[in-house]
């Protein structure tokens, strides 16, 4: 539960993965939420990438930063992921086009219960939990998470260690 992790009561379970493999499952999962929305999701051919993870709360992580854009894509209603391959890490980047977080809204997003746009979330149905779980998920496993305005839309990012 989201308590269990925000105070350090649940166990992480670190192990060996395919990133890539968790990602493209992920989305081919959720491909008819997609269609039904009008969505075009892009994300490339990726070799497999091992991580060191709980790939049961990385998926949640996944799940959490698909669901928010696709709830929050608009203009071109595009959403493009991608795996960026660092030195000792990777970093995965879901990037949905639409209307930019407005400033003031940024440091509250990881919040439990904050909502940008209480009416819109109402819409979808959103509880405003997702990312104070994304934000508890990556701290217990000790990583960087994030998101980024950009004129055309939003990216959420976070990053784990290679293995």
């Amino acid at each position: 539960t989201l308590n269990q992790l925000e105070f350090g009561n649940d166990v992480v379970n670190m192990e060996r993965f395919d990133l890539t493999a968790l990602v493209k499952n992920y989305v081919q999962s959720a491909e008819i939420l997609t269609k039904q929305n009008g969505i075009e999701v892009r994300m490339e051919e990726y070799e497999p990438i091992y991580v060191w993870g709980d790939e049961y709360k990385v998926e949640e992580v996944v799940m959490n930063y698909f669901s928010n854009a696709v709830n929050h894509c608009g203009g071109e209603k595009k959403i493009i992921i991608k795996l960026n391959q660092e030195e000792n890490h990777v970093r995965v980047d879901v990037f949905n086009t639409g209307t930019p977080i407005p400033e003031e809204s940024i440091s509250h997003l990881w919040e439990k219960f904050y909502k940008v746009d209480k009416a819109r979330t109402r819409e979808y149905g959103g509880s405003g939990v997702g990312l104070s779980i994304v934000k508890a998920i990556m701290e217990s496993m000790n990583r960087k998470y994030g998101v980024e305005n950009y004129t055309n839309g939003v990216l959420f990012w976070f990053e784990l260690e290679k293995a």
